[in-house]
């Protein structure tokens, strides 16, 4: 047993981990931040930072070294669906930064693990979980750490699995998932040098009939274009890379201009499996923050806000506690926890919805049409919603799917009833998803598609994950 007990270890010194470290040590709280890697190390992201998320950089202290690597905030947001514009800007919060941002996670993660390191955390890197200890009672009060081949048994109050998808922690607790949904498209993306964008630094995010392609810029005079297909069509999208890519980005039209000049600078990233899912994220001496314990389809480029907004919660609440009351930190957490599928339950569906394959449903689309129709609910969809600064029902309220209902019903090509049709459908969904918050569906995540996930030390990975397809 380590002769120092921490009262907090969290596995995974990225995002969620990091930041949760630096508010812990800063309200007096001893931590331990583990990781198997080395940093800077890259991992898989789309870099997109909403600004709910930069806001938290900014309460963290980071906000000059976001600014000092040349990303430029994103103060503006342009969505096209299927016609239908709902461009709209970032509007200024009294002492929040002026909008998102886009850094690479080589930079964004050492930033994190600095600071951490500054603010007296004891950071352990090249270092792998490798078990937990628990008590008779069956209440995790240990773990144990690998590196350079030496175990070390290290006793604590609270595990936090702060450790991805591939969560290592979440194993070994027995922590289940539950309401799990398949994703329907997959994704690439890469970055460009010499993209010109006229006006405000902007979000791009376009789709046209099943296609859907986002551009925003990044640090380091960058700019990156995602692509995401349908599922359907990823065996020979990737049997073709890197043409296929190329010839995804060219097919978006709204794009072009900004890309007319741009040359294509690094290798391809993309991945086939990204299954939304919640975990059970607390139990008796140990949680879940960030992708560990909750995952949404990535086109709405939610998950950085979300580690760094769970994290700022989880240690507000922690701060709260009297570490020698395991009793109390528990509470916490499960009381947490609930927290955390109130706040992220409306974005998960709403990102589930905007990123199904195939073609948009007509009574969604009619939806959007009235969004775009009114200013002020237009910017409040794409600012306050978009950025994680307001619930989605805030905006998709039974009246606006009534009004959607009766300016499609003066569409001859949808009689009465077939709008009835669609409405109930949508109704009868809203339904089972509000009944899943209280009573969730426990499920496995689903295979990799094409059984191509494979066996590795460590662990299984994720079909797709990181798969770098060399230029041309």
């Amino acid at each position: 047993m380590s002769s120092r007990e921490p009262d907090v270890v969290i596995v995974g010194a990225r995002i969620a981990g990091a930041s949760l470290a630096i508010h812990l040590a800063r309200a007096g709280v001893s931590v331990m931040l583990v990781d198997r890697a080395k940093f800077p190390s890259d991992t898989l992201s789309t870099h997109l930072i909403q600004v709910s998320g930069v806001r938290c950089m900014q309460k963290l202290g980071i906000l000059d070294e976001l600014a000092s690597t040349g990303a430029p905030f994103l103060t503006a947001m342009r969505p096209i669906y299927d016609g239908i514009s709902l461009d709209s800007v970032v509007r200024a919060h009294e002492d929040w930064p002026p909008g998102g941002i886009s850094i690479s996670r080589n930079l964004l993660d050492k930033f994190l693990v600095d600071v951490a390191e500054k603010e007296g955390v004891d950071v352990r890197l090249r270092t792998s979980l490798v078990g937990v200890r628990k008590d008779a009672a069956g209440r995790v009060n240990g773990v144990e750490l690998k590196s350079a081949g030496t175990v070390e048994v290290v006793g604590t109050t609270l595990l936090v699995g702060a450790d991805g998808r591939n969560s290592k922690v979440s194993d070994l607790v027995g922590a289940r998932t539950y309401n799990v949904t398949e994703n329907q498209r997959f994704v690439y993306w890469a970055d460009y040098e010499g993209a010109v964008e006229e006006g405000p630094a902007a979000v791009h995010h376009y789709r046209s009939g099943p296609d859907l392609t986002l551009g925003f810029q990044s640090d380091s005079d960058r700019f990156t274009v995602m692509v995401s297909p349908g599922l359907e069509h990823f065996s020979a999208f990737k049997r073709r890379l890197p043409d296929s890519f190329d010839e995804a980005v060219d097919a978006c039209v709204p794009l072009r201009p900004f890309l007319a000049s741009a040359k294509r600078v690094s290798s391809l990233v993309g991945t086939a499996y990204v299954p939304g899912y919640f975990r059970e994220s607390a139990g008796p001496g140990w949680a879940l923050v960030g992708d560990s314990g909750h995952f949404k389809d990535p086109t709405v480029g939610q998950g950085i806000s979300d580690a760094l907004r769970q994290a700022e919660r989880m240690s507000a609440d922690l701060s709260a506690v009297d570490f020698r009351d395991v009793g109390a930190v528990d509470r916490a957490m499960r009381a947490w926890w609930k927290w955390r599928d109130r706040d992220a339950t409306p974005m998960y569906w709403l990102a589930w919805d905007l990123a199904k394959a195939g073609d948009m449903d007509p009574l969604e689309r009619e939806m959007l049409r009235c969004i775009a129709a009114d200013d002020r609910v237009r910017q409040m969809f794409i600012d306050e919603v978009l950025s994680h600064r307001a619930s989605p029902y805030a905006v998709l309220t039974p009246g606006l799917m009534l009004k959607a209902a009766r300016s499609l019903s003066r569409d001859q090509k949808f009689p009465l009833p077939r709008v009835l049709g669609v409405v109930f459908k949508r109704i009868g969904m809203e339904i089972k998803r509000q009944y899943l918050m209280r009573r969730p569906k426990y499920a496995p995540l689903p295979k990799p598609t094409g059984g191509a996930a494979a066996a590795r030390s460590g662990g299984e990975v994720w079909a797709g994950d990181l798969k770098q397809e060399e230029m041309s």
